[in-house]
């Protein structure tokens, strides 16, 4: 049996293709979470393919809102997602990019936790909890990694660099497309518009508000009036900047010999280019890793 700490995107996604593990899911908050407001599309079909859930193939077309020139255009929503002025972040020089998506359905969180046992806590995670879990069963956490770090007291603090944000949710009337919108202009608090179906994500900083949408709209070629149910989430972790990638693995390695503990996903293993996507594979190393104990050779290959 397995122990898996978080009940989101990645752990429940983890008991699922771990089901043989028998593994129990412990959640912190009162209630099932689902906090990945920002756009879930896939790249590929194996997440609905390892849990048993068809997936729906598209067509996504994507493009970046020209505002300066390329180089400039890409430094600055490096620099609007991130607070770096980085190269290594998406934007197109603003040619129309066609590319095959895959989209889960709307009740993903729902059929994902149906299948399982998961345990609703209601109040944080403790070292003692995490040193009790110890005893009988391995863990696989999606703490992120910074808060990990604190939880088991880890001797060399590291520095991490994140930004939070806000994402805009809306419905749009008589729409049926997938989309994504680069904006790098200043101007804009907004990063990324994506529609997918006929759900409008707008993902931007804090000073996201209601009257956004009028922008959008604009951007996109929409009357303000086809958009209705608009909410707003808070992302703690929107964005998330690399660190020196021996001092990531140095930390997962001692987590595992001092807590039994394998972290998993975006925020746990701190990959910043991480997808859903490349759970899976990540998901059949820890298997191997929990039931060969050979930890060494698959902590090098994350």
């Amino acid at each position: 049996m397995t122990t898996i700490i978080g009940a989101g995107l990645a752990g429940l996604i983890a008991a699922n293709v771990l089901h043989r593990l028998k593994p129990t899911v412990l959640e912190a908050k009162p209630v099932l979470p689902n906090n990945h407001s920002a756009v879930l599309r896939f790249r590929t079909s194996v997440v609905g393919d390892a849990t048993g859930i068809p997936f729906k193939k598209v067509n996504m077309i994507k493009t970046t809102l020209p505002w300066l020139n390329p180089v400039a255009d890409a430094l600055a929503y490096s620099f609007k997602t991130t607070k770096e002025y980085r190269s290594d972040r998406s934007a197109s020089k603003g040619e129309l990019i066609s590319e095959t998506r895959y989209i889960a359905p709307p009740d993903l969180i729902a059929r994902l936790a149906n299948s399982i046992d998961v345990l609703i806590m209601g109040q944080k995670i403790n070292q003692l909890d995490l040193i009790h879990q110890k005893l009988a069963l391995p863990i696989i956490s999606t703490i992120p990694m910074p808060n990990l770090m604190a939880l088991l007291e880890y001797p060399k603090p590291i520095s991490f660099r994140s930004v939070p944000g806000k994402n805009l949710h809306a419905k749009i009337k008589s729409c049926d497309a997938y989309v994504s919108l680069i904006v790098p202009n200043q101007s804009y608090p907004f990063s990324r518009i994506s529609i997918t179906g006929n759900d409008l994500i707008v993902e931007g900083d804090n000073s996201i508000d209601d009257y956004s949408i009028n922008y959008v709209a604009q951007l996109l070629g929409f009357d303000p009036k086809q958009f209705n149910n608009i909410t707003i989430h808070e992302q703690h972790y929107a964005k998330i900047s690399p660190i020196d990638d021996d001092e990531r693995r140095r930390f997962m390695a001692w987590a595992t010999d001092k807590f039994n503990i394998y972290s998993l996903g975006r925020f746990a293993t701190w990959r910043p280019s991480l997808l859903l996507d490349d759970l899976i594979q990540d998901l059949r190393l820890i298997e191997g890793w929990i039931t060969r104990s050979d930890r060494y050779d698959l902590q090098s290959k994350r």
